[in-house]
């Protein structure tokens, strides 16, 4: 018990010593005002210090942005400031901080064309107080906020369009691109297969690439003759990524296409004969590639009109741009194009209905083939 004694004695000192609670923080950081939104030059330093010193408070205060995913890509600055007892507004205004970049194209990027990366990243200011002073322990605080920095619409797809149907091995792929700077970026597409239970995102992202190319500065690609060979009713994959020099700035959604065979438009010629009204009977299946060429030959009068009304295969009507044809006596030709005045949708069935002024009526059902998809 005697040699315990001196050991409970210690105990009780120290506890008697030691502080209630926690300790109290005298300067809090508020980053309430940049929460949700892109940093930029002009809005990075728009936030608050309050201060619950009774004085004022030469601080060094720093920040610093940096990547979840790259954390070599980082953007700091730090600068020197008096902090006034309350709250304390900082301002780009009011400070002249001390930049620092981990790389001359993120300088470029953030200060030229006040945009960060692609991805999360954690910005942090942190406060170091009486930083100058000898004779009072300098305390440091900070406080941290992450975001994700993501360009809507930075890169739309346009061709292939999604789950089109291509029947072209060697496809165009083309985009366009929503950005203050498209000609100072360059380009990198992607394509692969989707394979069975995957989407269209899992598959760009974790399959190998049947093409891939970047360092591109266009905004079209034809699939080139080096690449994988493209498989027929093989669904694919496409993507576009955008990078300022070396630094991903962001993608496009995703999109998929197949490559089909349809014996259909094989040879389909894409300046077809002229079909008589009057003979027409329905008997022979008729393909549209693009336009409709009518032969109306009239002798029983000198005039007559002709009223046309365009069937789909639930024989709903399509609205046509030019519905009255004008005939006069003797041999009449005309050409409808369907493909720049109505886009009808390939490979579908319709009939066109014919009525004359005295009368009669013929229908010329037809298959519309979309000329773009006619091997040439």
């Amino acid at each position: 018990m005697k040699n315990k004694l001196p050991l409970l004695l210690l105990l009780a000192s120290l506890l008697w010593q030691a502080p209630s609670g926690h300790a109290q923080e005298n300067i809090l950081v508020n980053l309430a005002q940049l929460d949700g939104i892109d940093l930029t030059p002009d809005n990075l330093l728009n936030f608050q210090v309050r201060s619950d010193y009774n004085r004022s408070t030469r601080a060094l205060i720093t920040g610093t942005i940096r990547y979840r995913a790259h954390p070599e890509l980082f953007v700091s600055y730090e600068f020197s400031y008096t902090l006034q007892p309350g709250m304390n507004m900082i301002s780009r205004n009011f400070v002249s901080p001390r930049f620092h970049y981990s790389s001359t194209a993120l300088k470029e990027l953030f200060e030229q064309y006040k945009k960060l990366p692609e991805g999360i990243y954690e910005y942090c200011v942190r406060v170091q107080a009486d930083y100058q002073s000898h004779e009072i322990a300098a305390e440091t605080f900070s406080q941290c906020l992450y975001h994700r920095s993501a360009s809507v619409f930075l890169i739309n797809l346009i061709h292939p369009g999604d789950k089109a149907k291509v029947y072209n091995y060697y496809p165009v792929l083309s985009w366009m691109v929503n950005y203050p700077m498209p000609q100072a970026l360059s380009y990198r597409v992607k394509v692969a297969k989707i394979k069975a239970g995957q989407n269209t995102e899992t598959a760009v992202k974790r399959n190998p690439a049947d093409y891939e190319e970047k360092g591109l500065s266009a905004f079209s690609r034809i699939y080139p003759v080096y690449a994988t060979p493209l498989v027929a009713n093989q669904p694919y994959a496409w993507t576009v990524y955008a990078y300022y020099r070396d630094i991903l700035l962001g993608e496009a959604q995703p999109w998929q296409f197949t490559i089909v065979e349809d014996s259909l438009v094989k040879g389909v010629p894409t300046d077809p004969s002229y079909i008589d009204i009057k003979r027409e009977t329905g008997r022979y299946q008729l393909l549209a590639p693009g336009i409709l060429k009518l032969k109306y030959v009239l002798t029983e009068r000198k005039r007559d009109s002709l009223s046309l009304t365009l069937l789909n295969k639930n024989q709903k009507e399509v609205k046509l741009t030019e519905n009255v044809l004008q005939a006069a006596n003797g041999d009449n030709r005309y050409i409808l194009n369907f493909k720049d005045n109505r886009p009808l949708k390939h490979l579908q069935h319709y009939t066109l209905v014919i009525h004359t002024q005295s009368g009669a009526e013929y229908r010329i059902p037809f298959r519309y083939i979309n000329p773009d998809y006619i091997a040439r």
